[in-house]
């Protein structure tokens, strides 16, 4: 797909449900959570927003997608004050499920235990349905709906309340552009992705599912927004059953699909027979698993752990052997692709006897990630923890802190294919949107000549390098530094610091340069720039121009042969204007 026809599809998603906002409702926004924070004393610690761009992910297994191309729209901007109402929303469900008697599933292994107590199982029949669009349909009266309903087990304070509300008003970003729900003047969206969309999900469930037990029993149960039950019931009754369900779901403005009278049904990644009372894996049709290649660029633990770990999963969601067996040739024929050799056989897993064990310290652990390399010949690890033990012996005074027992190592992994697919169609969609547009200005000086960067004055985002030649013929010094706005604003601090005394040690550049004036030594100066790399984004939470100002330093010291290692250990100072702290209308 080239990227007009990508941005017209996006464009056509994000204007099916969301409408042009203005930039003052943001602030207006930001402003909030900053005053929240400042109550919770964190606003020196938690960032504002940041203004991810908003993406599609094509859903080609769909039939007839080539003419009707369907997608799911992303997004990915989500306020981190959310990660404060996980914590509040975590508690709150965790009391609802200790004083109600409700099925609400987190995982397979959670359905099964479900299925596997039914006694008589040929005897009953399936009701499962389908919350349609679950996380977007979730209105604020709903939410204060199941925030009342959970105040009858949990006590949840007004402040705790406006931080839950406040973490639902979110934005959507495309093309620097803000956007908001169409259907919510104040903004109100429950997004999938954001740091406490599966909890509020759960909150809400646990309303729904405990209006559906109020009426029908506790035969029922609920994962996220994936419903399943059990009935005996004439097929005449389970059709009042079916429109009931509908009704209290319609009363909150919720849409769900539901089928009945099913002995046998698909869910979550288990097939559930009732006639048998066998389960067994299922996977989407289409859905081919792909594993990770033994030959690839992965650390050894990962490519060992594949097969075993594939292994023990289909044997926990299988009822037998022949349920393994008839489920077994699809995933025994990717790791064949993949290049194991493993061959899957059942082994039930044995059910851990319960045992009381005392509750032990926590260490507070230092870990250690380095990024795993094939091609690298060195044991990373075993020299790293080699030298922790040089550098901090038994008599060492610091030994009780950094030690094997509180310092450990796992490798990382490096970006994988998909990622740096994303990568690139990211760029090549920027470069796109950048087409047509005059180039920038890189110099501005009245005589050009005198350009102390050679006209390039305007660029920003620069890590440069400066020169100084003496007239006693001793050998050339170099500094590095670098600049997050143009050159032509920090030239100046510069020469500020070279005139005036109380400026001496700004930089190390000033130092040399005061040493120089103080034994009377002429000298000159030529600038030039070395790299341009983007400043710290909260959409990345990384900073390049940092990251290669450290890199000339440590790689190629004779560039900066008067910048000290002491450099390397200063925190970025980009980041700290988005902190709430000091944001600003």
């Amino acid at each position: 797909m080239d990227p007009p026809a990508f941005n017209d599809l996006l464009h056509k998603n994000i204007t099916k449900a969301y409408k042009k906002v203005s930039t003052s409702a943001i602030s207006t926004t930001e402003l909030e959570a900053k005053d929240i924070a400042t109550k919770l004393d964190l606003d020196d610690r938690i960032y504002t927003t940041a203004h991810r761009e908003a993406f599609i992910t094509l859903k080609d297994h769909k039939p007839n997608f080539n003419n009707n191309p369907t997608c799911r729209l992303i997004n990915p901007a989500k306020s981190e004050m959310g990660k404060i109402s996980k914590q509040i929303l975590d508690r709150i469900n965790n009391k609802i499920i200790a004083n109600l008697d409700i099925n609400q599933w987190n995982n397979t292994t959670a359905v099964l235990s479900w299925f596997n107590a039914i006694e008589n199982k040929d005897q009953y029949s399936f009701i499962a349905f389908d919350v349609v669009d679950f996380y977007p349909s979730i209105s604020l009266d709903l939410l204060n709906a199941a925030l009342k309903f959970a105040s009858n087990y949990d006590n949840i304070t007004s402040d705790e309340r406006q931080i839950i509300i406040h973490t639902k008003k979110s934005y959507l970003f495309n093309s620097g552009s803000p956007w908001g729900k169409k259907t919510s003047p104040n903004h109100f969206d429950v997004t999938m992705g954001s740091y406490d969309g599966a909890e509020t999900c759960q909150l809400v469930g646990s309303f729904l599912l405990h209006l559906i037990t109020e009426k029908h029993g506790k035969s029922f149960g609920l994962y996220r927004d994936d419903d399943l039950g059990i009935t005996n019931e004439p097929p005449n009754n389970v059709e009042s059953i079916k429109k009931d369900f509908c009704d209290i779901f319609k009363k909150h403005c919720l849409k769900i699909t539901i089928e009945a009278n099913k002995k046998i049904v698909n869910f979550l990644d288990v097939t559930l027979n009732l006639r048998s009372g066998k389960h067994m894996p299922y996977t989407k049709p289409n859905n081919v698993p792909i594993y990770v290649h033994s030959k690839s660029n992965h650390p050894p633990g990962i490519i060992k752990n594949i097969p075993d770990s594939i292994n023990k999963r289909l044997s926990q969601i299988s009822s037998d052997k022949e349920s393994f067996d008839h489920a077994a040739p699809v995933y025994q024929d990717a790791l064949r692709k993949s290049g194991y050799n493993h061959q899957l056989k059942f082994a039930p897993v044995p059910t851990a006897a319960h045992t009381d064990q005392k509750k032990k310290r926590r260490r507070n652990i230092i870990w250690y990630n380095p990024p795993y390399g094939s091609n690298v010949s060195t044991n990373v690890g075993h020299t790293f923890l080699k030298t922790v033990d040089e550098e901090f012996p038994e008599n060492h005074i610091l030994h009780k802190i950094f030690n094997r027992n509180t310092i450990k190592l796992s490798y990382s992994c490096m970006n994988n294919i998909k990622q740096n697919i994303d990568g690139h169609n990211k760029a090549t969609l920027s470069r796109e949107a950048d087409r047509g547009q005059a180039a920038p200005k890189e110099c501005n000086c009245r005589k050009p000549v005198e350009c102390p960067m050679s006209g390039h004055c305007l660029k920003k985002s620069v890590i440069y390098q400066a020169t100084v030649t003496t007239s006693d013929n001793k050998p050339e010094q170099t500094y590095i530094g670098l600049t997050e706005h143009s050159f032509k604003t920090r030239y100046p601090n510069h020469k500020s610091t070279f005139k005036k005394e109380a400026k001496k040690y700004s930089t190390e550049l000033s130092k040399y340069i005061w040493g120089l004036k103080n034994e009377n030594v002429q000298y000159s100066i030529t600038w030039k720039a070395l790299k341009q790399a983007k400043a710290y984004s909260s959409a990345t939470n990384r900073c390049n121009l940092c990251l290669w100002e450290k890199y000339f330093i440590i790689c190629k010291p004779t560039m900066g042969t008067l910048n000290k290692r002491n450099e390397l250990v200063t925190a970025c100072r980009h980041a700290s204007k988005f902190l709430l702290i000091n944001f600003v209308t």
